[in-house]
């Protein structure tokens, strides 16, 4: 009796390729200049329009870090200045309430995936 552990070598060659890190749908390798903003906005009021509209996913990139994680793929900023971040949550705070304004008030958000950087790079306020 064989107690090891066996691998199977034809499925590793199978799946033995680089892809894109799962941290959002689509991934950014899919974004195309084909999709338009009015693009966009049809598929958003599309799906304000289904029976039962599905939850929303929301995706808020932090990318600021005050040291830098040398296996990161991350677009990110590493810097201990912490006022860098101000100007951007005031645009992102903006962002939101565009994005919040193109979809029912009813739509649930199941999902929040902060990422980029390091979300305690924040202060409590800030979160």
């Amino acid at each position: 009796m064989n107690s090891g552990i066996e691998f199977d070598v034809d499925l590793i060659r199978r799946y033995d390729q680089s892809g894109p890190r799962y941290t959002s749908y689509p991934t950014a390798v899919s974004f195309t200049d084909e999709f338009t903003e009015t693009d966009y906005r049809k598929a958003v009021k599309n799906s304000n329009g289904d029976p039962v509209p599905r939850p929303l996913s929301l995706y808020f990139h932090i990318p600021f870090c005050d040291t830098v994680c040398f296996y990161c793929a991350c677009n990110k900023i590493a810097t201990k200045n912490h006022r860098l971040a101000t100007e951007y949550l005031r645009r992102l705070h903006r962002e939101i309430g565009m994005q919040g304004a193109l979809f029912d008030d009813d739509r649930m958000v199941e999902q929040l995936h902060w990422g980029g950087g390091t979300p305690t790079f924040l202060n409590h306020d800030e979160m």
